[in-house]
């Protein structure tokens, strides 16, 4: 918790550099050190370079950190972009016009996911104890709008190492891309433990990461995931429920996933696991479903509100049905990293401008909360180094 607490501190004080008056030197300096040390030559591969305009002297870019330091300050204060140009017009940091900034940021958006992947992939000098050797990420999404927006503007996926809380994964997409374990699926490996909630657990996202070699734990969503027996019958889940009679003991049984719409080709093996919730909890779980749907909650969502009830392609060999049990609950990890993001450092205060632009204020806000918990991490940068 302190160390949590001097996360968001920091990001408080990364914000007011950001607004303070923007000086050659200084604190950006402290700021620029927690960067890539090869960040400009990172810039320069996604096409943002230096650009020079000759028929107005003082408006020419000659460093790639102007624009940037202008972005970062423009997202961290919640500024308009026109008092954002007159602040670096002030500072003598530049004589850029707001439509000149807005045209940076339109060119940044590739640099900043680059940015952003590198700081969140920052290699650690300590190896961090796994789960039966297990390296565990949590996976979520969270969706944004924009001001008077009628349903969601874009969406951001996390990936959250449990072992240390940090992120190693963080994207920005549009409302299209819902969540999926295919996101990440590029970074699956042998040796990793994927976790999400019900969102995720679905045939087709499944595959994407063991097909890596790499294992998952979901919740059980009955609408998105069929599962079946060893002979490729329909898995009555319902009817395994029963059998709990005594709450707070789980049980397995042994489940498989068909990614080839019910075909047993290329089926991938895994355990239903389950455990009834003290009649307090399902009570409590029962009203939460009411207020969610509403008139659409149905007897049957009622009566699987009873239980927790997982899916994992991890062996009971190597992780038990009670570890597994226990291993769900810290899920809610990565949700406390989102809701941070969300009420410290404004990840959800989007302003009201062109869709052009959404993405690389949504992936400098990022590249700031990087940065804030890159300084209080243990092999943060020092530019006193």
């Amino acid at each position: 918790k302190i160390a949590k607490s001097r996360q968001w501190d920091l990001y408080t004080r990364v914000n007011d550099n950001a607004r303070s008056e923007i000086e050659p030197a200084g604190d950006w300096a402290m700021i620029e050190a927690q960067l890539p040390p090869t960040w400009k030559e990172l810039a320069e591969k996604h096409g943002v370079s230096p650009r020079k305009v000759p028929w107005r002297p003082g408006a020419e870019v000659t460093d790639v950190s102007v624009p940037l330091r202008m972005i970062l300050n423009y997202v961290a204060a919640n500024l308009s972009l026109k008092t954002t140009a007159a602040i670096a017009a002030a500072a003598g940091l530049s004589v850029m016009s707001a439509p000149a900034l807005h045209y940076w940021m339109q060119k940044y958006a590739p640099f900043l996911t680059a940015l952003l992947l590198a700081l969140t992939n920052s290699a650690k000098k300590f190896a961090a104890e796994c789960w039966a050797g297990y390296d565990i990420l949590i996976v979520d999404a969270s969706s944004v709008s924009r001001p008077g927006a009628k349903g969601t503007t874009a969406r951001i996926h996390y990936a959250l190492r449990l072992t240390d809380l940090q992120l190693v994964q963080v994207d920005v997409t549009d409302e299209k891309v819902g969540e999926t374990f295919r996101h990440f699926a590029p970074m699956a490996k042998r040796g990793q433990l994927w976790i999400g909630d019900r969102g995720y657990a679905n045939p087709p996202g499944i595959a994407a990461i063991t097909a890596a070699g790499a294992d998952v734990l979901v919740r059980y969503n009955r609408g998105s995931l069929p599962l079946y027996d060893a002979d490729g019958k329909l898995l009555d889940v319902r009817q395994k429920l029963a059998e709990l009679n005594e709450c707070g003991v789980a049980q397995e049984w042994e489940a498989f996933v068909h990614p080839h719409k019910r075909k047993p080709i290329g089926r991938i093996g895994g355990r239903l696991c389950a455990v009834r919730l003290p009649p307090n909890k399902a009570e409590e779980a029962r009203k939460r479903l009411k207020r969610e749907q509403g008139s659409d909650v149905t007897a049957e969502s009622l009566e699987m509100a009873e239980y927790v009830v997982l899916f994992t392609t991890a062996t009971p060999e190597r992780l038990g049905t009670e570890p597994i049990m226990k291993l769900y609950g810290l899920r809610w990890q990565v949700e406390l990293s989102i809701k941070r993001d969300k009420s410290i450092a404004g990840l959800d205060r989007l302003p009201n401008f062109r869709d052009d632009t959404i993405r690389s204020w949504l992936l400098a806000k990022l590249v700031l909360t990087q940065i804030a918990r890159k300084i209080v991490s243990p092999d943060a940068a020092s530019f006193f180094s």
